[in-house]
């Protein structure tokens, strides 16, 4: 049976409403991270007949709202959370919509926690077999923490230190973020599958949203044991902030694994990206940066990396393990990373040359590279070109770090230069297991490392995989 939730339960932003009938309280104030409603929550399955499909119709939810596993659910549209928590409990399956997404803004909160054993499921609302990436648009995490714009107080006014989240149609107010509360709570989501997602609104190119973006969010954030899969476009997408991620998969995903910009300070620790369903022309492990529009503004994207496995399946193409760029620093550790087509590691531009930039910025230290072609890229002809100048011969990737015009390779500085931070890192088979079960869900995939010299996903001594995860392949 399905039943129609919107204008009567959860309020729809039409003027002729003017408020939510419902067993809850009104939205109040919450403190930082958003506002949370007073009293009872509204139940959207018990208000729909206690069992079913419910449609979710709204454009708005404003007030505390409770999804229980007594009923499904399938977002017919882009719904905000706006002055309002919205509270998953374990075991919800959510489907989406053509054009749907679930908008966390900052002034709203998720409550989302599943279990090992009953995962909460976000996934298109197609039948299994006929599901495709892109078929919904993801999860938004928004939040007021500062962004990468410079050292003064964040005014709240849209511009530098305020942004419109991108993926979200030109002048979409609600995807505003950032401002000056590092610590700033957008949520929890704890055994949280994200599948299928990255719609392009208006079918416009680049204008993607991904499994899980994560913007200005802080260290008060939880996100722990999340699996996106077969993305359309980035996995997870950091955009300034300082939340921690922990336990996090990342299979089938169309362009980036993990992708961090505007400042991102936070901690991504425990993960897995297996990159085997490239659609962008550069598919990356790890892509990451500090600002485009100015490589050395404050606060400079410099987060904490540790315990990854990163791995491509064979056959797929165009891709690099790890891309470092347009000023990002960071401390990379305990890392594997293997079967890269185009380079395992790639440092580029101001990461390099900023001052205090290489070798202390960035430090890249007991990682394992293995099957990348190459492991480090060799920046050869980096001279000006005679017939365009300005410009290299042979390579957009030529690394002057001094800035004294000699052009540097990452290989140089792999392993035998022990002064440089590049060191205790390994040239060696990692050991994986078989993971070639998720590229059509045959088997589950063993992401496990045997070679006692490297550490990756696991590194911590538990293998944290288990029932929540899953592999579909539509």
């Amino acid at each position: 049976m399905k039943n129609y939730i919107g204008m009567a339960v959860i309020c729809a932003m039409v003027a002729s409403v003017a408020a939510c009938s419902s067993d809850g309280g009104s939205g109040g104030s919450g403190g930082s991270g958003g506002s949370g409603g007073s009293g009872s929550a509204v139940d959207v399955c018990a208000d729909a007949g206690g069992s079913g499909q419910v449609l979710i119709t709204a454009e708005e939810i404003t007030e505390d709202t409770l999804l229980t596993a007594d009923c499904t659910y399938v977002l017919t549209r882009t719904t905000y959370v706006v002055g309002a928590t919205l509270t998953i409990e374990a075991g919800v399956t959510v489907g989406g919509d053509n054009g749907s997404a679930l908008i966390i803004t900052k002034s709203g909160t998720i409550d989302a926690q599943g279990t090992s054993q009953a995962p909460i499921v976000m996934t298109s609302s197609r039948a299994e077999g006929e599901r495709v990436t892109g078929d919904w648009g993801g999860v938004v995490l928004l939040g007021e923490a500062k962004l990468s714009w410079g050292g003064a107080a964040c005014n709240g006014e849209l511009g530098e230190c305020v942004a419109n989240i991108e993926g979200l149609p030109d002048g979409e107010t609600r995807g505003s973020f950032g401002g000056n509360d590092d610590t700033w709570n957008c949520g929890t989501l704890r055994y949280v599958r994200i599948e299928f997602a990255g719609f392009k609104f208006g079918g416009t190119e680049g204008n993607e949203l991904n499994g899980l973006t994560v913007g200005g969010c802080g260290s008060d954030t939880v996100l722990d044991y999340i699996q996106i899969h077969r993305g359309l476009d980035d996995g997870v997408e950091f955009f300034g902030g300082t939340a921690k991620i922990s336990h996090v998969i990342v299979s089938g995903t169309g362009d980036d694994g993990i992708d961090w910009d505007q400042g991102f300070r936070g901690t991504v620790e425990n993960f897995i990206v297996h990159h085997f369903a490239g659609s962008s022309e550069d598919p990356r492990g790890i892509e990451a940066d500090n600002f485009s529009q100015n490589n050395d503004v404050q606060p400079r994207s410099a987060p904490e990396v540790r315990y990854g496995t990163l791995v491509a399946s064979p056959g797929t193409s165009n891709q690099q393990g790890i891309v470092l760029r347009r000023g990002t620093w960071g401390a990379l550790d305990g890392l594997v990373v293997a079967g890269w087509s185009r380079a395992g590691f790639d440092m580029r531009d101001a990461s390099w040359e900023v001052a205090g930039g290489w070798p202390d910025g960035i430090v890249i230290t007991n990682s394992c590279f293995s099957g990348n072609s190459p492991n480090f890229p060799t920046d050869v002809d980096c001279i000006e070109d005679p017939d365009n100048p300005g410009n290299s011969i042979g390579t957009e990737d030529c690394n002057d770090y001094s800035g004294s015009g000699d052009f540097t390779d990452e290989a140089n500085y792999f392993p035998e230069n022990t002064n440089m931070p590049l060191q205790a890192n390994t040239e060696e088979d990692p050991g994986l297991g078989d993971f070639s079960g998720a590229v059509d869900g045959s088997a589950t995939p063993d992401y496990s490392v045997s070679n006692t010299n490297c550490q990756g996903a696991f590194a911590a001594g538990t293998v944290w995989t288990g029932d929540w995860n899953a592999f579909p392949a539509n």
